[in-house]
């Protein structure tokens, strides 16, 4: 038998701003007299173990209490199911609760989460690994790997610092896109329209519109930059000359070696040199 009763999952050390999560959400349900199951992560990928045991216990309604990354491990599991999906958006950036227009604030959230609208969405998959807001190579892959690996707290902050240690020396990649030879900083396929925090790194994307969006910053000044910051953050990139933006249902992308990805900021080690990125419609039920 199937249950909406929703179970929340939470990652604790989601985030800079540590709220307790678990305190907010029972105290929301016993004073609204609602019902939910409340767990908490205690590893990495817990998330999807989770899921999916309530997903065979017949629950039907998931809710992610943390960032892009919490996102993914609950999300994947619910690809094609009759599940449905909420995020109460507790992470750095939380790009898809952004693009999803879900508020900031876990008060607000959690009333999304009980008398929001149904729709759906389309995911990404690159090399069958599912995302939900960017997958990529390049330039981000490479600061979301220094930041999993090094001693940097969460947060926007400390994101930035890690982008201005590795900018200056991070050096330019070679590839073949779509079977034409190309030079790239960075090489973003986007679901949703942005990394987090409003940085618009696919400003045109749209979540349920069956198509990838992809955004390849190539070979620039290092003087140009600040100003490249400037139009991630203004929805303008592809006002740039050194932007080339594309819109399709799939991409590849070939390398002479195993290449490092991230996969909704979260780095994924090199073990291939070819690369396919396409789009999966609508296939994760919401509730927003």
């Amino acid at each position: 038998m199937s249950s909406q009763i929703p179970v929340f999952i939470i990652n604790p050390i989601a985030g800079s701003k540590k709220v307790n999560a678990k305190k907010l959400i029972e105290s929301f349900l016993a004073a609204r007299n609602l019902e939910g199951i409340v767990e908490t992560t205690h590893q990495k990928d817990h998330g999807k173990t989770l899921t999916k045991k309530y997903l065979d216990l017949g629950h039907r309604h998931f809710v992610a209490v943390g960032g892009d990354g919490t996102v993914n491990e609950v999300a994947s599991q619910l690809i094609n199911t009759e599940a449905f999906f909420s995020i109460i958006p507790l992470g750095s950036g939380n790009g898809l609760a952004r693009t999803l227009n879900i508020p900031l604030e876990p008060e607000k959230a959690l009333e999304k989460v009980f008398h929001g609208k149904k729709s759906v969405m389309d995911i990404g998959l690159i090399n069958e690994f599912p995302f939900f807001c960017t997958a990529g190579v390049g330039f981000d892959a490479h600061c979301a790997k220094k930041f999993a690996l090094g001693s940097h707290r969460r947060g926007l902050f400390n994101y930035v610092k890690v982008i201005l240690e590795s900018y200056f020396n991070y050096e330019i990649n070679q590839s073949s896109f779509c079977n034409q030879p190309k030079q790239y900083f960075s090489i973003t396929f986007a679901n949703a329209n942005q990394f987090g925090n409003n940085a618009y790194i696919a400003p045109d994307a749209i979540l349920d519109d069956n198509q990838l969006d992809c955004t390849i910053i190539g070979k620039h000044p290092k003087w140009y930059g600040i100003y490249m910051g400037y139009l991630l953050m203004s929805g303008k990139i592809r006002s740039s000359s050194f932007v080339d933006y594309y819109r399709g249902t799939e991409f590849s992308l070939d390398h002479k070696e195993n290449i490092l990805m991230h996969i909704d900021g979260e780095y994924v080690a090199p073990f291939a040199d070819k690369i396919t990125a396409k789009t999966m419609p609508h296939a994760l039920k919401l509730i927003i």
